[in-house]
């Protein structure tokens, strides 16, 4: 598992963490029941505190991808495919209203916004109607 961090972020580094560890969870990367790595050897290999991991995998447990085996560690859950759909698009509407208000706050329209997507939906149509 290769986990990238910045310090210049301002994303919390224990949410860059967990964010990396549920992309590589939703993308089959890490399979389900797979152990992930323990809080101190995740720790010791980011070169970050205990406690940064440890909220990491909290946040991690809380949605519900990851389980804790008391003393044994932390692991993957199983997830079906319609589950992480469900992730998925909730992620992209959160990124799309995080973009959708750049673009008004920018002075774009509603009726822009609406063009811009309606455009770019008719070219994937195109695109994938060859």
């Amino acid at each position: 598992m290769d986990i990238k961090i910045s310090n210049l972020s301002d994303v919390p580094i224990y949410q860059q963490i967990a964010s990396q560890i549920k992309k590589y969870i939703l993308n089959g990367i890490i399979k389900g029941n797979e152990q992930l790595p323990s809080i101190r050897n995740l720790a010791k290999e980011l070169e970050v505190g205990i406690i940064t991991v440890k909220k990491s995998y909290e946040v991690l447990l809380v949605e519900n991808l990851i389980y804790s085996k008391g003393a044994v560690g932390y692991f993957v859950s199983n997830i079906n495919i319609e589950q992480i759909l469900l992730i998925k698009k909730e992620e992209y509407l959160n990124e799309l209203s995080i973009l959708i208000d750049r673009a008004l706050k920018d002075g774009l329209q509603i009726f822009d916004i609406r063009n811009i997507i309606d455009n770019i939906l008719e070219e994937k149509d195109y695109v994938n109607n060859k």
